[in-house]
């Protein structure tokens, strides 16, 4: 059972009967995917119901179906439903920043009288939303970031009851980031703040003053195989839940176990996760800002450099593609060249020291 089998069981129950769970909360993690450029308004009095948002969306042919989860099966689902499809959503934001590094999106939704859930999106299928990712590694505040705290202000402004925020992938930490630093009147009225296997923070976020004033607020929910949501820190124990994919297929909340009103927990984190996140903290920890941001520029310069824009068209034609990025990538500065080949050194020596000190303590 998943996401889209719960609103077949539960979606004739209204959020009047029956308020907000787990559940609920990655459904509109999910809706919050859907492309509404083309039909949405932006006047802070418009507003669409998911019905009439399912409507527009397919009427307009949008097809987001490249994208690992796509929102279609979730929007389709919840528009026919009592519970979802009466449900007002206000204030759609979608921004990309090419020169900025930003992939931002938000969209709130009022599903009951003095309730709203305000949704972050996650990373999409652009590789400019996926160099923001990679930028958080070393930039302890992103564009998108802040963006996602003047969001919240906003909508905190536009409405003044009880707000639920989150959101899946990036988009988790945008709605953690946001709740900790938005500001102090409407962090009062957030009951919850959820991240949907999003990373962590920077420890000049995660131990800061503002961060540690929400923290109990958080419910951080992670597939057991997750690499996404173990990465940087957040202070936040883990609510690790099983999935009926394999490895980071997992990322894909289509495929996370839902029983009844909860996610379907699991009694630990897989083992390849674990080494995979001791791997990776022990090899950004040995490394500066400066490197951190050298091998990032390199990477996404040499995938624009080949003109690729979507994680899609690494697929399509992949000889061409590759042989595209090669050229690109020989155009490096020597130096950077350099010193990109010794952090890649520097990952398979941290990926090793794992490995070792695993084997030692299983002994």
């Amino acid at each position: 059972m998943n996401m889209i089998d719960y609103i077949g069981w539960r979606g004739d129950i209204t959020f009047r009967e029956k308020g907000i769970n787990d559940i609920d909360n990655l459904i509109f993690s999910e809706l919050a995917y859907t492309d509404m450029k083309s039909f949405y308004k932006a006047d802070d009095d418009f507003f669409m119901t998911v019905a009439e948002i399912y409507d527009a969306y397919t009427r307009n042919g949008i097809d987001q179906s490249k994208m690992m989860n796509d929102p279609l099966p979730v929007l389709r689902k919840a528009a026919a439903s009592e519970r979802f499809k009466n449900v007002r959503v206000y204030w759609y934001s979608d921004v990309t920043d090419a020169d900025m590094h930003t992939q931002f999106a938000a969209v709130t939704f009022l599903y009951r009288e003095g309730e709203a859930y305000v949704a972050f999106r996650g990373t999409d299928n652009t590789v400019i939303g996926w160099r923001e990712c990679f930028n958080m590694s070393y930039l302890s505040e992103t564009p998108g970031q802040n963006k996602a705290v003047e969001y919240l202000n906003k909508v905190g402004g536009l409405f003044d009851g009880t707000l639920y925020v989150g959101g899946h992938s990036k988009g988790g930490n945008f709605a953690v980031y946001a709740s900790a630093f938005c500001k102090n009147v409407i962090k009062d009225r957030i009951v919850r703040v959820y991240s949907n296997d999003g990373p962590g923070f920077l420890s000049e976020v995660s131990e800061s003053e503002d961060y540690l004033n929400i923290v109990d607020r958080i419910r951080k929910i992670v597939p057991e195989s997750s690499l996404v949501g173990n990465l940087l820190d957040d202070k936040v124990k883990n609510n690790y839940i099983t999935s009926s994919a394999k490895g980071f297929v997992q990322h894909d909340p289509y495929t996370w176990n839902v029983y009844g009103t909860k996610f379907e927990a699991s009694q630990k984190q897989d083992n390849a996760s674990v080494f995979m996140k001791d791997t990776l903290s022990r090899w950004l920890s040995s490394l500066n800002d400066e490197n951190k941001k050298i091998f990032v520029d390199a990477v996404f310069g040499t995938l624009d450099e080949a003109g690729v824009k979507s994680l899609s068209e690494l697929g399509e034609n992949r000889f061409a593609t590759i042989i595209t990025l090669l050229k690109s990538a020989s155009k490096i500065d020597p130096d950077n060249k350099s010193d990109m080949q010794n952090t890649v050194k520097m990952l398979v020596k941290a990926g090793r020291e794992v490995a070792k000190t695993g084997k030692k303590n299983s002994k």
